[in-house]
């Protein structure tokens, strides 16, 4: 289900004093990408109208800074506590317990009534579980395919778009627990689908990336779409040069999922026309890795000294650069969610070159303010460079177009309706309507390799017995806080129980959750038999969990499973437990 609130109107409201805590991966003055620059602009403009506001956000590691370690800076006169990420790597970038632990410190602190999130990448989503468990309202502002895809891109290694997130396995199989035990990269996917669900409110700056999310079954709350906006006093319309010749300019990272191979195809062709010598050039800025290939191009002579590489940029100067652009250029192959760069372009009245992907038809209005063109195709693309080069005066036109809308992408507009839905959430909280779902906790030794791919191969392909409207989400007991035990329906063992399962056992047999394990785990099923199901073969356990979608969730008793729960946590239990302490005479 998707809403759009940019669309609403409402008058202006002073906001009563609230504590908020602010939540990015990175935070300026460390920017990679457009997330943190956003959540910047919300946390001073939050600031500004009386909320109390902290942030907490991700470093990168820097010399004599150690991964784990929290500082405290004033940045716009509220304190940002930075946490030096340990690692970005897809088994490691979203959970960390030691995460977590700094960031209730935080919360501890400055006590919030509500903890915005945006990209939490480095960070770990089991933030969310844990603000949550801090009693505070929650909203998380979703800016790329983190939820479905671990790459957040959707692009497959080769390229190319994935359009089956259920393939995660073809990119990556797998992930290692932290004690080593090989996990299929799905449970990933659920856990993090999980922490999700556990947000108050879920938002989405393109109408795009909300339709997607909620299309793909992996997030089940509603999702919002809110326009990040742009601002209106940073971002001016300025007098531009003669449109002759034409300036196009490309701010983006330099690398593949951005297009720009091919936007430097496309610039090969025309700089390799004669006729239109002298009557274009094209600057890109940023950094990445491609950028020594392009400097190296460009000395070569490749471009004919029609192609600048700017490096990376303030924000100041790259609003510099947009005064003296005519053409603001995006050849991004992934769906991108709302870009940053066509925003600017409609606050500073520039014309727009886009490819037809992801969140960029939102923002560029066909032959009006711009062009779309097809991913990855150079040749489309140095076509719509020049019919900008052929005809100048259709950048002008285009630009006067952009120029007369900005007001409709205003950041006020997004802060005022921001601060509506903050105001929402500051009153009595109601039960939110449980996604019917069941979820499973996964634990125990996987055993050998080809045991392991087999596990991976069915648990990728376990929704083609899902068509039903109750997904089963799989969760790895390392990540399971007290939240996903109250609402797991099963824990399944996926090989030999040896001592090290044996409380997990318990615990589930203590919370009532029925047990699924390999019918060979002596230790378990003899101890138990009436409180395990025992199971052959894998595919005899996915026969199992997929059973459970036709049957209500049971009552939970607080007393265990009955007689052979009350025989097996007796066999666990310390032989001391059964002692008297007996006092000497005095």
């Amino acid at each position: 289900m998707i809403r759009s609130v940019m669309e609403e109107t409402a008058p202006m409201r002073v906001a009563a004093a609230r504590r908020v805590v602010i939540v990015s991966n990175l935070f300026p003055p460390v920017v990679i990408g457009g997330a943190e620059i956003v959540a910047h602009r919300q946390a001073k403009a939050l600031a500004a109208r009386g909320y109390d506001v902290a942030v907490f956000a991700g470093g990168l590691p820097e010399a004599g800074a150690e991964p784990g370690s929290l500082t405290l800076e004033m940045e716009d006169g509220f304190p940002v506590y930075r946490l030096i990420l340990n690692s970005l790597a897809p088994a490691e970038n979203f959970h960390c317990s030691a995460n977590a632990e700094r960031f209730l410190s935080v919360l501890a602190a400055h006590q919030p009534e509500l903890v915005h999130f945006h990209n939490l990448a480095g960070l770990g989503f089991n933030l969310i579980p844990t603000a949550k468990a801090f009693g505070a309202r929650v909203v998380v502002t979703l800016h790329d395919h983190a939820g479905l895809c671990f790459k957040s891109t959707l692009l497959r290694d080769d390229g190319s778009l994935c359009d089956d997130i259920e393939e995660c396995a073809v990119c990556l199989p797998a992930i290692d627990a932290p004690d080593g035990t090989r996990l299929p990269i799905r449970l990933r996917r659920d856990y993090t689908a999980w922490c999700l669900s556990q947000a108050d409110h879920l938002l989405s700056p393109s109408a795009y990336l909300a339709g997607a999310l909620a299309a793909s079954g992996v997030v089940t709350r509603p999702v919002e779409h809110l326009s990040n906006g742009i601002s209106g006093e940073r971002v001016r319309v300025r007098p531009k040069p003669a449109p002759e010749p034409v300036a196009f300019t490309c701010f983006s990272y330099l690398g593949e999922h951005k297009g720009i191979p091919t936007l430097l195809a496309a610039a090969e062709m025309l700089a390799g026309d004669r006729d239109l010598e002298g009557r274009w050039h094209l600057t890109i800025a940023g950094h990445g890795h491609l950028a020594d290939a392009l400097s190296r191009d460009i000395a070569a002579g490749r471009f004919r000294g029609a192609v600048a590489f700017a490096g990376r940029l303030a924000h100041e100067q790259a609003l510099d650069r947009l005064a003296e652009t005519h053409v603001v250029v995006l050849a991004s192959h992934w769906p991108e969610n709302e870009p940053v760069t066509l925003l600017e372009a409609i606050a500073s009245g520039t014309a727009q070159i886009a490819t037809r992907i992801g969140g960029n038809p939102d923002l560029v209005d066909e032959e009006s303010s711009g062009v779309l063109v097809t991913p990855g195709d150079a040749a489309s693309l140095a076509l719509a460079m020049r019919r900008y080069i052929d005809d100048p005066e259709l950048a002008s036109a285009h630009g006067a177009y952009n120029a007369a809308r900005r007001d409709r992408f205003d950041e006020s507009r997004t802060i005022e309706r921001l601060v509506g839905l903050y105001d929402l959430l500051a009153g009595p909280e109601t039960a939110a309507e449980a996604a019917d779902e069941i979820l499973v906790i996964c634990g125990g030794r996987v055993g050998s390799r080809e045991r392991a791919l087999q596990l991976q191969v069915l648990l990728h392909r376990f929704h083609l017995v899902e068509d039903k409207v109750r997904r089963v989400r799989f969760v790895w007991q390392g990540w399971a806080d007290a939240r996903v035990w109250r609402e797991a329906r099963m824990l399944w063992l996926w090989g030999e129980a040896d001592e090290a399962e044996l409380p997990l056992v318990a615990r589930a047999l203590r919370a009532d959750i029925p047990v699924l394990a390999p019918r060979s785990s002596a230790q378990v099923s003899a101890a138990a038999a009436q409180d395990v199901d025992p199971y052959d073969t894998l595919l005899d356990a996915l026969g199992a969990l997929a059973a459970l979608q036709d049957v209500p969730a049971p009552a939970r008793s607080t007393t265990g499973r009955g007689p052979g729960a009350a025989r097996f946590l007796n066999a666990l239990a310390p032989a001391e437990s059964f002692q008297l302490p007996v006092r000497a005479p005095a």
